[in-house]
């Protein structure tokens, strides 16, 4: 993606449908040139479903990994280590 890539698609579709807030955020899904470890946050639930793993719920279980900068999320990711 370019990147300005996604904020064009943005203007795009509020010419096509309007927009839905008068202040569209263009730059929410951007990251920043720099980033500084005191303005992260960063969450790891390495077994969440813990209980329907110790059940034997295998499907269930996932890990969770996620990080906001300044306060606004920028990266989810959800892995199930038991899919079939």
């Amino acid at each position: 993606m370019q990147k300005h890539g996604y904020r064009s698609y943005l203007q795009e579709m509020e010419q096509i449908y309007g927009m839905a807030t008068p202040e569209a955020d263009y730059n929410y899904y951007e990251f920043p040139d720099e980033l500084f470890e005191e303005d992260m946050v960063i969450w790891i639930d390495p077994l969440d479903g813990t209980k329907g793993f110790t059940e034997g719920h295998m499907n269930h279980i996932t890990c969770l990994i996620g990080v906001a900068v300044n306060g606004r999320p920028r990266i989810g990711v959800v892995h199930k280590p038991f899919y079939k």
